[in-house]
């Protein structure tokens, strides 16, 4: 196969902004306004919806037809030439591969690995800037789709959010600037945020310079979006009805094999259609074993983003983790959300990842600096701990967290996964404590929907989780949807169903004139957006297999060309149709 090498040098990238601007493409000059709006606005004024015309966007998208359709990597690495970091095609200290396969499988692929005598710091920010010179253009796109207007029409709760963020930010600076350089997690921390920072500064052709940058740009907020699903009753965002949730975010499952011949584990995320721009990550860090076990990962992700944030993530200490989000109804709670002390879900997700070597260990990790925002029910499995056709183990194998503001509580659930041979996911809190102080357990009083044992999935995955004895078949039991047949789809509404009542759920689907007891049962822009799953053989190899794009078979193929929602939710490169079908992604990275 003919690989295609690029050779690129910082100082090439620094001339960028040096040619005439009518020259560049519009995605280049987009950015660019992006970046000189940002640098030149007061962080009271800062509006999202005014950094810069969109006009030109439609016909110069339209114009670039062989986008999304590479068959091999793209090459990018820095090394020192002469004292200098430059960006070429051989691995020094960071290597990134790319490919843009997302008219092919619905999928972009990144890999970044990093070599092991710098510093883990200088190697986070290294990884960042090559993802983010490789990801340069469907960074953007995604941008374009999700916080580039998230702002609008909301001025006073972004005054608000910018606030929070910032001294949120100044808490951590300060924490990291004081910290021991032998303390594993406040490095870890560091590594998060360089990494962050590497990714805006090369997205942004800026020059290669390895810090933190604490600012609320677009690839922080990006980052800290799950986040701002709590943030946002915090601080008293109005919500918008077609954007309305309570029909649930994500189906997630562990499940045992007949007669322990395998063990899975499967998460499908749902959320608002706009956020199809997807990709399949590995992180390689070449940092201390010993102290940073889980030094390499993979996950579906997103483009800037540096966990999940769905989540489905294996890591090289063989655990394997997942969660689906939990609405806190309890808005009192919110109380214990502070800017200091306290650090966002997605820094300890990473951190987590990275220091833990079991599921108690990464329970543990995770609780420190609850923030309470990005509140989910996380599901975490040891595969080091699981045999083939041998009997489970009572303790170590699997254990469940749920964080809510000010609380978190886990527990070993090793022998409920032995008796039950499964566990699902479909944001109802499992422990009663969560469930009484989120306000789930008086919900769930009030109607089946937000009830543990009597909503949809609840039902449908009680019924049908025996079926799953492969990969295909857990495959076909998370994309399930037939929500026209089945008998747990059904609801007093008119029609008498909905698509939102199945494991991948579809509310695309659902009758823009209907009614039904709640907003997120009806007509809305949110549904399945993927799948992931893996087994032993795969986790092995920190390998899974994945599905891009809403479920089809019962139901129609999503198309933007006959959705509804086309007019009123961005999707710039995207694939108009999506039926796509499943990868087992092979990483080209050597793992060991």
């Amino acid at each position: 196969m003919l690989i295609k090498y690029y050779f690129i040098g910082i100082f090439i990238l620094q001339i960028v902004t040096l040619i005439n601007s009518e020259r560049l493409p519009f995605w280049q000059r987009a950015r660019d306004q992006i970046l000189n709006k940002v640098q030149n606005t007061n962080l009271e004024d800062f509006k999202f919806n005014d950094l810069f015309d969109l006009s030109e966007e439609k016909q110069e998208i339209l114009q670039e037809e062989k986008e999304g359709y590479d068959t091999d990597y793209t090459y990018k690495s820095i090394c020192f030439i002469d004292g200098k970091p430059m960006v070429v095609n051989n691995l020094d200290f960071a290597l990134g591969r790319f490919r843009n396969a997302i008219n092919i499988s619905g999928w972009s692929y990144l890999e970044i690995e990093t070599k092991g005598e710098y510093d883990p710091g200088f190697q986070a920010y290294a990884a960042g800037y090559i993802e983010g010179v490789l990801t340069q253009r469907v960074l953007h796109l995604h941008i374009q789709n999700t916080v580039k207007d998230y702002c609008k029409g909301y001025q006073n709760y972004c005054k608000k959010l910018m606030i929070f963020l910032d001294e949120n930010m100044q808490y951590v600076k300060r924490k990291i600037d004081t910290a021991a350089k032998d303390n594993p997690y406040w490095q870890a921390v560091k590594m998060a945020y360089m990494q962050l920072t590497g990714i805006w500064h090369g997205y942004s052709s800026s020059k290669f310079n390895p810090s933190i940058q604490y600012e609320a740009h677009f690839v922080m907020l990006l980052n800290s979006n799950g986040d701002f699903y709590d943030l946002e009753s915090k601080l008293n965002k109005t919500k918008d009805p077609a954007d309305d949730i309570t029909g649930g975010r994500c189906s997630g499952l562990i499940k045992v094999a007949p007669n322990n011949a395998d063990l899975f584990i499967s998460q499908v995320t749902m959320s608002g259609f706009q956020n199809m721009l997807r990709m399949l990550k590995l992180y390689k860090f070449g940092v201390d074993s010993i102290l940073y076990p889980g030094h390499t990962s993979t996950f579906a992700g997103y483009p800037g983003v540096i966990y999940s944030s769905d989540d489905f993530a294996l890591t090289s200490t063989g655990l394997a983790v997942i969660e689906t989000t939990v609405k806190v109804w309890n808005i009192s709670l919110y109380e214990a959300t502070k800017t200091q002390g306290q650090i966002l879900c997605w820094v300890r997700a990473v951190v987590a990842n990275l220091l833990s070597r079991t599921p108690r260990e990464w329970c543990q990790i995770f609780k420190r600096y609850n923030s309470g925002t990005y509140n989910n029910q996380w599901g975490i499995l040891d595969y080091k701990r699981f045999t083939p056709e041998k009997p489970l183990p009572d303790s170590g194998l699997f254990y469940v967290l749920e964080q809510m503001p000010g609380h978190v509580y886990y527990q070993d659930l090793s022998l409920y996964l032995k008796e039950k041979t499964y566990f699902a996911s479909y944001n109802i809190p499992f422990f009663k404590k969560a469930s009484r102080i989120s306000g789930f357990k008086a919900k769930g009083n009030e109607f089946y929907w937000f009830n543990w044992t009597d909503c949809p999935r609840a039902k449908i995955f009680a019924r049908d989780h025996n079926k799953v004895i492969d990969l295909d078949t857990l495959t076909k039991l998370m994309r399930y949807n037939d929500y026209k047949h089945d008998e747990f789809s059904r609801c007093k509404c008119s029609p008498p169903y909905t698509a939102e009542a199945a494991i991948s759920s579809r509310g695309d689907l659902n009758e823009p004139n209907g009614t039904y007891p709640l907003p997120g049962m009806g007509h809305v822009n949110h549904g399945a957006l993927d799948y992931k799953g893996t087994n032993y053989e795969l986790a092995k190899q920190l390998r899974f297999r994945a599905w891009s794009g809403p479920t089809y078979g019962n139901v129609p193929v999503f198309d933007w060309r006959t959705s509804l929602l086309a007019p009123k939710v961005k999707h710039f490169g995207h694939p108009d149709r999506w039926d796509f079908k499943p990868v087992d992604y092979r990483w080209e990275t050597q793992l060991n």
